[in-house]
């Protein structure tokens, strides 16, 4: 399950949001986010992470970026 944690508008349809997920594998383009508003779609700059501390930033195109650890 993916959960929003929080969520701002940022323009139009847009919402940069915080999210949690138990997993990383989870997290795709056609994921269904629990608390997302209906029809709106997640902006640039939104993240996630996951139960075991991956986390993710979204891309302008909608994909996910995972950050790496070094």
């Amino acid at each position: 399950m993916i959960k929003v944690m929080s969520l701002s508008k940022t323009d139009g349809n847009n919402y940069r949001i915080e999210a949690i997920a138990d997993t990383k594998n989870e997290v795709t383009n056609s994921a269904e986010f629990v608390g997302m508003i209906k029809g709106g779609t997640i902006d640039i700059g939104s993240t996630v992470i996951t139960a075991d501390g991956d986390i993710a930033i979204c891309k302008s195109d909608g994909t996910w970026n995972w950050l790496e650890e070094e």
